[in-house]
């Protein structure tokens, strides 16, 4: 019996496009797309994420890395770029679990300026319970080490839970540990999942 339903954030609960955010950061700091793309996994945002660098070091050593100086706050802006409010149908299928009684948890590889932003224009997280952040946590999906302390925190087996999240890689480290599991595509396909799963919708 599945007790609770844990979610990723990026493409799942809100909206990420990469292009607007790539167009915003190359102008901001005087440099090709192509060159923003080729350290797009940069150590200090890995860092950053995993909560290994707090946002004045994050801030520091962006503008150390391209040589070129913003202040903090136009640089989490320029940040927030990336997120671009709610992905349709979800806050529905959110509210309608939580009224069913199912425990709601996220699981996101995020930075606190991300979540941030997701808090504030993502209402219904306020219907999650337990929320598992990267940079809390100091590791992130896909290591199985993050999918058993989910289970561990949350005094559970993963048999018992369901792990949605739009990347296979995410959804094979979850299946490995026998967590059930919905590659997302959009609400419509969750819903009908979570339905065939036995899930009161």
């Amino acid at each position: 019996m599945i007790k609770h339903v844990i979610f990723d954030l990026g493409q799942v609960l809100v909206k990420v496009d990469l292009q607007n955010f790539m167009a915003h950061f190359s102008k901001e700091f005087d440099i090709t797309i192509f060159d923003l793309m080729q350290n797009q996994n940069d150590g200090a945002y890995q860092d950053f994420m995993i909560g290994n660098l707090t946002s004045e070091q994050f801030h520091q050593k962006t503008c150390h890395r391209y040589n070129h100086f913003v202040s903090l706050d136009r640089l989490k802006f320029v940040w927030d770029t990336m997120l671009t409010g709610p992905v349709d149908g979800m806050a529905k299928v959110v509210n309608q679990l939580h009224e069913n009684g199912y425990s709601l948890a996220l699981l996101s590889n995020t930075d606190p300026w991300h979540f941030e932003y997701c808090q504030q224009y993502l209402p219904f997280l306020e219907k999650f319970e337990s929320r598992f952040l990267s940079y809390d946590l100091k590791m992130k999906k896909p290591d199985v080490e993050i999918f058993l302390a989910v289970a561990n925190a949350l005094h559970t087996k993963p048999e018992q839970c369901v792990f949605i999240d739009d990347v296979r890689e995410n959804i094979d480290s979850a299946r490995s540990l026998n967590f059930k599991t919905i590659h997302f595509q959009d609400a419509n396909q969750l819903r009908q999942e979570l339905t065939e799963m036995g899930i009161a919708m």
